[in-house]
């Protein structure tokens, strides 16, 4: 509990006495740790705006042969992938700010065939 109090003492978030205290419901508990999980690559990809189905476990290699195999990603790269994307709707936005007249092109060539 003291070493929670010191942490956030530290970083300017606790001028309380020597424990972090939390009243709830007329009982008050001391707070003994603060405990805050990883989210999981998934989670990190949901949160960037990656739609749900985007494929992030490995990658199919040799599908132009007769045997191809699925390589899993470890966790690590999983993540380190995701922390080097780029948010998917952020880069539609700007494409669509900066590059309308491109589209309106792309889109009217389609249709002229």
């Amino acid at each position: 509990a003291r070493a929670v109090a010191d942490f956030l003492r530290a970083h300017d978030a606790w001028a309380g006495g020597e424990f972090v205290t939390l009243e709830i419901g007329g009982q008050t508990f001391v707070v003994v740790d603060i405990g805050m999980r990883m989210l999981t690559p998934r989670e990190l990809f949901n949160a960037q705006g990656f739609p749900a189905d985007y494929v992030i476990e490995g990658v199919w290699q040799g599908v132009e042969t007769d045997d191809p195999t699925f390589k899993p990603f470890a966790k690590d790269v999983q993540v380190s992938c995701c922390g080097n994307s780029v948010c998917p709707p952020l880069a539609e936005a700007i494409v669509r700010a900066n590059c309308a007249h491109l589209a309106a092109n792309i889109e009217q060539e389609a249709a002229h065939g």
